[in-house]
């Protein structure tokens, strides 16, 4: 009994060793990705920067500026006046001579320079032009934020902006508030009194702060949507170790497409990055035609079908085939095998990629 055991667990080891088997690779790339949505195919904008509360600020810059004024010409009126005259005013009236200043006590929203807050704004892949058709409009909100009990702590918020994208045909591709832009921010003061002797001052630096956290977040959004981004990331392909059975011609396969992604960032080579891809698929469509699903110990079984499927839909993302590419991520899930992983990334890749370039060539 001990002797056939023996001998049984030697068959499945030799099986075990004989068995195909195939091997993910992932092959680093870098190329311009086209965005979501365009803004203008000669990859201009301009910006437009409004504040909300514009007249608000006017108004009370004026008033400040008027009660100013006030007060210097009340200290001119008084020195006018003859010592007689001043005397009495103290003495009968309990007037104070006139500082001739006057302090602000209330908080101002602030316009920040229009300049300054349109080279904070940028898009990857554009230039910025005063005039193109291209518009990002930015409307910014004021500060919104609150003073706890303790008169020591300010919950604070990214400046509110209403953001317009106009592309150059005229047409507004969004309206509405920017996204991921209400985080709160915190400031904590050592004491109510350190607090209360700078709490103008501070509250203009929380305004700095929160403008400056819109504008980056406005930055995100604006990038992820319609930027020209450069991404570095990996690929992954499968190739066959040899055993029992040899497989040179995925081992061509698998170098070919080494070579195309090489030229992945290289406009004037895409022919070339092309020519390389279709020659590994054809490679590839050749291997299955030995594929017999019930034959598990054959050249071309289910699981090197459903690898070569999967590295045939992943190449036809990248020649822009992508009704090939969907068949043959029809075909990997006939094979019954689980690449489930490398599926879903595959499939979520082909819906991204398939989207950007069809909203760009059909613009």
């Amino acid at each position: 009994m001990k002797k056939i055991l023996i001998t049984s667990l030697a068959i499945l080891s030799m099986v075990a060793v004989s068995a195909q088997k195939t091997d993910k690779s992932k092959i680093d790339f870098e190329t311009e990705m086209l965005p979501l949505d365009i803004i203008s195919k000669e990859k201009k904008f301009d910006i437009i920067v409004e504040y909300d509360y514009a007249a608000k600020t006017e108004a009370a810059i004026a008033e400040v500026s008027a009660s100013k004024d006030a007060a210097a010409k009340e200290k001119a009126d008084y020195e006018k006046k003859s010592l007689g005259e001043k005397m009495a005013k103290k003495v009968l009236l309990g007037e104070n001579k006139p500082s001739g200043q006057f302090f602000n006590q209330t908080f101002i929203p602030t316009l920040f320079p229009v300049d300054g807050i349109k080279g904070s704004i940028n898009i990857p892949g554009y230039s910025k032009n005063t005039g193109a058709k291209g518009t990002i409009s930015v409307m910014f909100f004021e500060l919104g934020y609150s003073l706890d009990q303790t008169q020591t702590i300010i919950t604070y918020y990214p400046l509110k902006i209403i953001l317009t994208v106009t592309n150059d045909k005229g047409e507004v591709s969004f309206q509405g508030e920017v996204p991921n832009n209400s985080k709160s921010m915190t400031h904590t003061a050592t004491n109510s009194n350190a607090l209360g002797n700078s709490y103008l001052s501070t509250l203009k630096g929380l305004e700095t702060n929160a403008k400056n956290e819109a504008v980056k977040n406005l930055n995100i959004y604006l990038k992820a949507n319609y930027g020209f981004n450069l991404l570095k990331d990996e690929r992954g392909f499968y190739d066959v170790k040899d055993k029992k059975q040899t497989y040179p011609e995925y081992h061509v396969a698998f170098e070919k497409v080494k070579m195309a992604f090489i030229y992945c960032n290289m406009p004037s080579k895409q022919a070339e990055m092309t020519a390389n891809l279709k020659e590994a698929i054809t490679i590839w469509e050749t291997s299955l035609k030995e594929f017999d699903k019930s034959n598990k110990d054959g050249r071309i079984n289910s699981d090197i079908a459903a690898a070569t499927y999967l590295n045939i839909a992943e190449a036809n993302i990248w020649i822009k085939d992508f009704d090939k590419s969907i068949e043959a991520l029809a075909n990997y899930k006939l094979t019954g095998e689980d690449y489930s992983r490398a599926y879903s990334d595959k499939t979520a890749f082909l819906k991204d990629y398939s989207a950007r370039y069809n909203k760009f060539i059909g613009y």
